[in-house]
């Protein structure tokens, strides 16, 4: 079976909030993220989240609208990668600069607690002084 074409926008033409938006959401994020990780391309049955199919089906959506994601059909399975290279050549920096700022707060998270010295609270005191 010949492989189906669906229609992805041209990157000139899509507007910077579009992409920041579509982004913005975790779960997207969470999808662009996996993409990022692997070059080429990845079955659409591999994006292992915790999410109904129609909601996976629906944030690919959003992502393919707003130029982050390509999609390709052949017979029954779907494709998808990533625009990056594309994407660079349109918002210069923008996917790496997101995909960092991420990764910067995923290794925050997984630090302990700083101690309440730190946040300026003083021996005693429940709520910490304003920074």
């Amino acid at each position: 079976m010949a492989p189906r074409e669906q229609e992805h926008p041209a990157l000139n033409d899509v507007e910077l909030v579009t992409v920041l938006s579509a982004l913005a959401e975790p779960t997207r994020l969470r999808i662009v993220r996996m993409l990022a990780a692997m070059e080429g391309e990845r079955a659409w049955k591999d994006i292992d989240l915790p999410i109904a199919q129609s909601t996976l089906s629906h944030h690919l959506k959003i992502l393919r609208n707003a130029g982050l994601v390509q999609n390709r059909t052949e017979g029954t399975r779907c494709f998808i990668s990533l625009r990056d290279a594309e994407l660079e050549g349109r918002f210069p920096g923008l996917l790496e600069s997101v995909l960092e700022c991420r990764d910067t707060a995923l290794a925050r998270e997984s630090e302990e607690p700083a101690s309440p010295e730190k946040h300026g609270a003083t021996e005693g005191s429940s709520v910490p002084a304003a920074t």
